[in-house]
């Protein structure tokens, strides 16, 4: 029983603060860190990444974008979520003659939380965290037309208790050259839970997305738009932009419609589903950073490092 209080209160604290909008989908609260945006540069557009190709965290937005990476790219990247959760990701990935392949690790550690017995006395402490291993590949088949897959490991774990599911990202970019556009498509968390805590199997957080980037005309601005639709939930669009100042520095902004949910009508909710950022170039390194706002709830904070090699 005592367990079982302290996934409860686990769960909720999880699902409150790692997703604050009222309306989602049945997806376990452990899975639901796959909705996280991960790195800062995709986070600064509002995740309104995939038709952007040639960056590393396409391995999480669609793999497909892997295929244009002309040199192994790794990257190390951290999160500092509301109430402190931690959340990093790792990923590394290689150009082949084929293709390129890619790895990434996105993590979780939620804290240490007190456990209590039956009679509310304090019994030491436990851990929650969540994590998902992802291997990818991606390739140009024919000309202008790329086709990207990864397979992930997802484990989530609350004290001794550990649930853990097999899922499947599938993407495709098509780049018309002529227009400076590229047209993404995919869908993610395709899978199913190989073992559960008790008896229940959870359901991921699948979801079907499609979008287009667009270089303008004369600006040195690339300006991303997609459209997500979750299982069971509604449609939700993210628009995102990116300024190349120079070819060392460059600024973005974004707007995720999710925004309109965690608005709980105070002076902070204008902010809601806004996010901006920075990057710098440094010789083979990138240095990014991103600011998200969940209005009222609170602002995450991302710094992300890429090095090319």
């Amino acid at each position: 029983m005592k367990l079982l209080s302290a996934f409860s209160l686990v769960s909720f604290l999880i699902g409150f603060f790692l997703l604050p909008v009222p309306a989602r989908s049945q997806s376990s609260v452990g899975y639901d860190f796959l909705r996280t945006f991960v790195g800062a540069r995709p986070s600064a557009m509002a995740g309104a990444f995939i038709s952007v190709q040639g960056d590393i965290h396409s391995l999480v937005y669609n793999p497909a974008g892997l295929a244009t990476l002309d040199s192994k790219q790794g990257t190390a990247s951290y999160l500092n979520h509301l109430l402190d959760f931690q959340s990093g990701f790792l990923a590394y990935a290689q150009p082949f003659a084929q293709g390129t392949a890619a790895i990434g690790l996105h993590f979780f550690d939620y804290g240490q939380f007190e456990r209590k017995d039956e009679s509310n006395f304090g019994s030491g402490e436990f851990g929650a965290n969540s994590m998902a291993l992802s291997v990818g590949y991606s390739r140009t088949v024919v000309k202008n037309l790329a086709v990207g897959g990864s397979v992930k490991f997802i484990r989530f774990q609350i004290d001794d208790l550990a649930e853990t599911a097999l899922a499947l990202d599938l993407g495709l970019i098509l780049s018309l050259p002529d227009y400076a556009v590229n047209i993404g498509v995919g869908i993610f968390n395709f899978g199913t839970t190989t073992s559960a805590f008790i008896d229940t199997k959870d359901d991921l957080p699948l979801n079907f997305q499609v979008g287009a980037s667009k270089m303008l005309e004369h600006l040195p601005v690339m300006v991303n738009a997609s459209l997500v639709k979750f299982k069971d939930e509604g449609l939700d669009f993210r628009l995102g932009g990116e300024i190349s100042l120079t070819e060392q520095l460059f600024v973005r902004l974004g707007y995720n419609s999710v925004g309109q949910d965690q608005k709980v009508k105070t002076g902070k909710d204008r902010l809601a589903g806004v996010s901006m950022g920075f990057g710098f170039k440094v010789n083979k390194f990138n240095i990014d950073y991103s600011l998200s706002s969940f209005g009222e709830v609170g602002s995450l904070n991302r710094v992300s490092l890429i090095g090319a090699f």
